[in-house]
């Protein structure tokens, strides 16, 4: 059986590092964002975790090329596209 998909989310998650005085800037940046869904501070030298979840994939690859991409003082950027969800715990308090 086969599911076509006309209008998909589309969701991601960033491992972003910074140029330790860029950090706030692009936390304030991040937050700004209506398909930035979540923004975490991680261990490591300034890195964020952030999820993002799109419309459809074009929405998607315009949030990287005008929001990600231009970011100031990105050292390293890994983007990886969230296939399915396993476990999801609801209300989790981190």
């Amino acid at each position: 059986m086969y599911y076509i998909c006309i209008a998909c989310e589309v969701a991601c998650y960033f491992e972003l590092e910074t140029q330790p005085d860029t950090l706030g800037r692009v936390t304030e940046l991040l937050e700004q964002n209506e398909i930035v869904t979540q923004v975490y501070r991680v261990t490591g030298k300034n890195k964020l975790h952030v999820h993002a979840v799109a419309a459809s994939g074009d929405e998607m690859e315009k949030l990287i090329r005008e929001v990600i991409d231009p970011l100031p003082g990105i050292v390293r950027c890994d983007c990886n596209i969230i296939l399915s969800r396993i476990k999801d715990i609801k209300g989790l308090r981190l």
